[in-house]
């Protein structure tokens, strides 16, 4: 009984090791599993090419403040917005275009296609996001929008090139939707593609250069009148409108630093005035003078400056020029009243409808927006201005003006009650010496 009570405990012991040795060996064998899974997945993500990134779907944070700002109206240009039916209709047009284009010179077709299939893989790294598309489709389809483009760029400038179908489309309000459209960080094709496609359709032609044509497309925002060989590099109209909104003066590296609010600064003695310069960015502040360049709302405006600002901050993120103009001009525009002290002196004009629309769109723009703190734009110029503030008699100056020498009547009353005060006194000091002398 003891022998058979001994074998049984040995079986049991033997019984639980073998256990344990095939849990382990299971185990094992569900690890090695899931590492050769893991390692497939890591096998199919392709390397990152975030530098050749120029073209980007805006970041949801962002769209979804004002979807509208950064949907097309009427025209889709490149594949994000490709398959949406409210934009069938202008499909037709843009098939004209192009087949007057690549009519025009007796180029062949071939070409063309030959040339988007060999960039097929760069155009599509432009893109941000996946573009599932067939080769076919893809090249179909960035040969017909470009084309529109180019022939659309070309009707603007000769006008031996306009004819009906660029009748309709000049008509005001669709050409004002389409001029809206071309601008829309979702909305584009790179440059060298429209390059490319218009290179090999003007081979027969001396024309004006492509980029000297996109620039009079885009004349109204050329207002510091940048000329060609100023541009070094394009990746698409967004970009070139947001080069041609940049200062030609370089950032300075400073920490970031906040500043009051336009009727703040008044109360501290700071005084508003328009500037002479054509860049919205070239705000100076001297001698108690803020000086800031002219700058129009419209209903224009919003998308624009929305469309600019996700370029910024998407691929550009440590040079943004743009969100932090906004952010400074969020800073002085709190109220309707800080928006009415800069419509009164010239800096604003507001085709928005009241104040109070104009003071919201500053303060919404950079909503779930941060800026790179170390390498603000404006930072001197806060410093500056925070400087100013913190000087006690500036602040007893203004007030001075602003309360007793804000008008001609004011001033006339004030300086009345002072030569009556005067007056009062020196008769008090007499009337003292007399009756001093007579004692």
């Amino acid at each position: 009984m003891m022998v058979n009570s001994f074998k049984t405990s040995r079986e049991r012991r033997e019984e639980y090791i073998s256990s344990l040795i095939t849990d382990e060996m299971r185990a094992q064998e569900e690890c090695d599993t899931l590492v050769t899974s893991i390692d497939g997945m890591l096998d199919e993500i392709e390397p990152s090419v975030t530098s050749k990134y120029s073209i980007y779907q805006v970041p949801q944070k962002i769209r979804k403040l004002n979807e509208e700002a950064y949907n097309p109206r009427v025209v889709s240009i490149g594949p994000f917005h490709h398959d949406d039916e409210r934009f069938k209709s202008m499909e037709v047009f843009k098939k004209r275009y192009f087949k007057k284009l690549v009519r025009r010179n007796g180029v062949h077709l071939k070409n063309y296609v030959e040339f988007l299939k060999y960039c097929e893989a760069s155009i599509r790294q432009c893109y941000s996001e996946i573009i599932e598309m067939d080769s076919n489709k893809f090249v179909t389809m960035m040969l017909v929008d470009g084309c529109f483009i180019i022939e659309l760029l070309l009707k603007r400038y000769y006008r031996d090139y306009r004819d009906a179908d660029h009748s309709i489309l000049s008509a005001p309000r669709l050409w004002n939707d389409i001029y809206r459209d071309l601008i829309l960080l979702e909305n584009q094709i790179p440059f060298f593609v429209l390059e490319g496609i218009f290179n090999l359709a003007m081979t027969n032609f001396y024309l004006t250069p492509l980029l000297n044509l996109a620039l009079y497309f885009f004349e109204d925002y050329n207002v510091q009148q940048k000329p060609p060989a100023s541009f070094i590099s394009i990746k698409h109209f967004t970009d070139l409108i947001l080069i041609l909104h940049r200062p030609t003066s370089q950032r300075e590296v400073k920490e970031f630093q906040y500043a009051s609010s336009a009727t703040e600064l008044d109360e501290a003695g700071v005084k508003f005035t328009m500037g002479s310069s054509n860049c919205l960015l070239d705000i100076k502040f001297c001698d108690g003078v803020l000086e800031i360049p002219h700058i129009m709302l419209s209903d224009k405006t919003e998308s624009l400056i929305r469309n600019l600002m996700a370029l910024e901050l998407c691929h550009y993120p440590a040079d943004s020029y743009m969100i932090d103009y906004f952010f400074f001009m969020d800073f002085l525009l709190n109220t309707p009243k800080d928006v009415d002290l800069l419509i009164q002196n010239g800096i604003i004009k507001n085709w928005l409808g009241d104040s109070k629309q104009a003071a919201g769109l500053f303060n919404n723009l950079n909503k779930n927006i941060v800026i790179i703190s170390s390498n603000f734009y404006f930072s001197s110029l806060c410093e500056k201005l925070n400087a100013h503030c913190k000087v006690t008699r500036h602040k007893w100056k203004a007030m001075l003006k602003r309360d007793y020498f804000c008008s001609p009547w004011r001033t006339a009353s004030t300086s009345a009650a002072i030569v009556l005060l005067a007056l009062t006194f020196i008769q008090t000091v007499c009337s003292v010496l007399s009756a001093a002398k007579g004692n």
